[in-house]
């Protein structure tokens, strides 16, 4: 039964509140430039800020896995990504408390202490991530989809960019350092939970049923579904690991630009900010494009915005482009979880797709990982200009592959008109 219209825009808009507190708090604590200049002003260096990719890409791609199996059972999916979002918080408040501690630790115990506990949180991250997104497509049509994921995306980035600006101030403030990410964290966690309230009005219908199966049965029967795929999934597949060059934009050019350009620690919450308006502006554009002409052109839109940014890394000379590459970088990533999201619902034959969108990053994910982890190992040996420049030769072959190789499937109505 297809929802009402009225009550798809009563729902969108109050997801677009849940949102408004979301996009300050992921900006507070953002793994664009945030992050990584953090650890490195604790004393890290590129090698260890290569953990973070690592743990975020490995801990949002595995427990994601069991995401399906554990959801499989609850005809309504509300209540649990309510109580995911708010525990969400609890690791953030952690760290805020802990870099409150006086006298401070050492500084190799903060680091670790960090990655751990921020570890823990995307663990959980990962498993909210697939069930959210399938509670998303319950509460909207399917024909406004990827219109309504690209609205929830713009709102939640504008609220990035003005968290970016707050970051800005609180990293910029008199506040010493670790304090000043101490109240950033703060901040963050309080944004987790206060935003979660809002999903409370969304109206949800009862969705399928399945009969739960073995976890790891589960699992390993849907990987094999999206591996023997022919219908262009394994194409998909392959230029995502191709676009694994996007972590260099992430964690590793911030620092490297800090050194370059001189800059302060709230330039890399201006990266963030500007990040965010590279979402706004992306979500919107790719949001329309995918409902109307395909997810695929999203995926080409991505790639084509990942190459030109690792360009402009690699030979933008004046602290200017500095900022035009995060703006690049922006419209890299909503487009990127655009399509990825919309793909992996498209090329899934089952009604509740959760499955596909929780195994489709776990199959790459090692690969990715090996990749973003070992990246800053290789800048710390030979510098982060030659590393960026094979990052960059592998997103021109993902570009070539989403263009030339990647069929669109019959979910969005482009690729329901090609269809025979």
């Amino acid at each position: 039964m297809t929802l009402p219209l009225d009550r798809h825009w009563k729902n969108v808009s109050w997801l677009l509140s849940v949102e408004s507190f979301w996009g300050v708090s992921l900006a507070l604590i953002s793994m664009v430039a945030v992050l990584p200049v953090f650890l490195a002003r604790l004393g890290a260096s590129n090698t260890v800020i290569g953990t973070l990719p690592v743990v975020w890409i490995l801990t949002t791609s595995f427990s994601g896995l069991f995401a399906a199996q554990a959801t499989s059972g609850l005809e309504r999916r509300k209540p649990i990504v309510i109580l995911l979002h708010v525990l969400a918080a609890i690791p953030y408040l952690v760290i805020a408390a802990w870099l409150g501690l006086a006298p401070r630790p050492a500084p190799d115990i903060d680091i670790a202490f960090f990655l751990i506990t921020w570890g823990l949180s995307w663990v959980l991250m990962g498993f909210t991530i697939p069930v959210w997104i399938n509670f998303i497509g319950r509460v909207t049509r399917p024909e406004l989809r990827a219109r309504s994921f690209g609205t929830i995306f713009f709102f939640q980035t504008l609220m990035g960019a003005i968290g970016g600006w707050v970051a800005s101030r609180v990293l910029g403030s008199t506040l010493g350092f670790p304090l000043n990410y101490a109240v950033g964290f703060l901040v963050a966690a309080v944004c987790m939970a206060a935003g979660a309230i809002f999903f409370l009005p969304v109206r949800e219908e009862p969705g399928a049923v399945v009969e739960p199966d073995t976890p790891l049965r589960t699992v390993m029967r849907h990987a094999r579904e999206i591996v023997a795929d022919r219908s262009g999934l394994r194409v998909y597949l392959i230029a995502l690991v191709l676009s694994t060059g996007s972590y260099m934009l992430i964690t590793y050019y911030p620092v490297y630009a800090e050194g370059r350009f001189l800059l302060r620690a709230r330039d890399s919450a201006l990266y963030t900010a500007v990040c965010c308006v590279g979402q706004m502006l992306g979500s919107v554009l790719t949001g329309v494009i995918g409902d109307r002409f395909g997810y695929v052109r999203v995926a080409v839109i991505a790639n084509a915005a990942l190459v030109a940014g690792l360009a402009l890394a690699l030979w933008g000379g004046h602290p200017v482009f500095y900022f035009v590459t995060a703006f690049a970088l922006g419209i890299f990533i909503v487009a990127d979880r655009l399509a990825l999201y919309n793909l992996s619902m498209a090329f899934s034959p089952h009604e509740d797709n959760t499955a596909y969108l929780g195994i489709i990053p776990a199959i790459v994910a090692p690969v990715q990982a090996l990749v973003a982890g070992s990246s800053g190992g290789l800048i710390d040996r030979f510098g982060f200009f030659p590393v960026a420049l094979v990052g960059l030769a592998a997103a021109v072959m993902a570009l070539y592959l989403v263009v030339a190789r990647l069929p669109e499937p019959a979910y969005s109505l482009a690729g329901r008109r090609t269809q025979p």
